[in-house]
């Protein structure tokens, strides 16, 4: 039986992405308030357990590694989702869209950089593992200091 690897990880994101949005009914649009977004921080082991579960991972633990990134671009998958669900909702509401798409842009990057610093991680040698890991840990920062600007980036 075949595996297919983005399929998982396409699963995995939506099924994040569906637990991590909260369930709302609201009955009067006028008084609701929006939520307030997250405040970027400049400690990752606050923005994620994943993270914290893997910064200390050895040469020897790569498979655990490898595994707790693939968590992390899925949840990072799931942000952009539900980001670019948000942005649907700014257009039909004819929102100045330049700032978010900005940040929208750089939170795409980081993504990318994520997955790129993973997979250099999982080629690493016992020699230069410490500096890979580190690198995924500063890619990781990256992507959430991206979502916390994204999210600030509109008050829609």
């Amino acid at each position: 039986m075949k595996t297919y690897p983005q399929a998982l990880l396409i699963t995995a994101a939506l099924c994040i992405a569906a637990l991590n949005s909260p369930a709302r009914v609201e009955t009067n649009a006028a008084v609701s308030t929006p939520p307030a977004a997250p405040v970027a921080t400049a400690d990752p082991d606050a923005v994620s357990a994943p993270w914290s579960a893997i910064k200390a991972d050895t040469y020897d633990q790569r498979e655990h590694f490898s595994a707790g990134v693939s968590q992390l671009e899925a949840r990072v998958a799931a942000q952009i989702a539900e980001l670019n669900a948000k942005r649907t909702l700014m257009n039909s509401n004819n929102t100045d869209l330049k700032a978010w798409d900005f940040a929208m842009k750089e939170m795409a990057d980081s993504h990318a950089y994520l997955r790129a610093m993973g997979e250099e991680a999982a080629k690493a040698t016992r020699e230069n593992w410490e500096q890979k890991r580190e690198k995924v840990g500063q890619a990781w920062l990256r992507t959430q200091d991206a979502y916390g600007k994204v999210k600030a980036s509109t008050t829609t």
